[in-house]
């Protein structure tokens, strides 16, 4: 019975590694960079000095900010999401773990 134990032991502490191993070389999930080309460049002071430029500047200041804003959004809508399904499993598991001990503690006391 003791050499059981030891064996059981053995085996407890290489398979832990081989499954952190196995699971550090699964890729992590892709995530879609940002699409907010191109990115806008300070033209210089002169350049400013233009009605024109400097209205055009601001206008790739905005539409640049708008592309990002959106992007953050859609990530953050992503993360809400991952959230939701990480605790939905929670709840599961946790019926599922309830339900189990109460079985254990019903068949105890029979």
């Amino acid at each position: 019975m003791k050499g059981i134990t030891v064996f059981a032991a053995l085996a407890l502490c290489f398979a832990v590694p081989a499954a952190q191993a196995a699971d550090a070389a699964t890729p992590a999930a892709s995530v879609a960079p940002p699409k907010c080309d191109p990115k806008p460049e300070y033209p210089g002071r002169l350049a400013l000095q233009s009605d024109n430029r400097a209205k055009a500047f601001r206008a790739e200041l905005d539409k640049y900010k708008e592309c990002v804003n959106a992007y953050l959004a859609d990530r953050k809508a992503a993360v809400q999401a991952n959230e939701a399904a990480a605790n939905a499993i929670i709840a599961d598991y946790n019926a599922v773990m309830k339900k189990i001990n109460e079985a254990q503690a019903a068949a105890k006391d029979e």
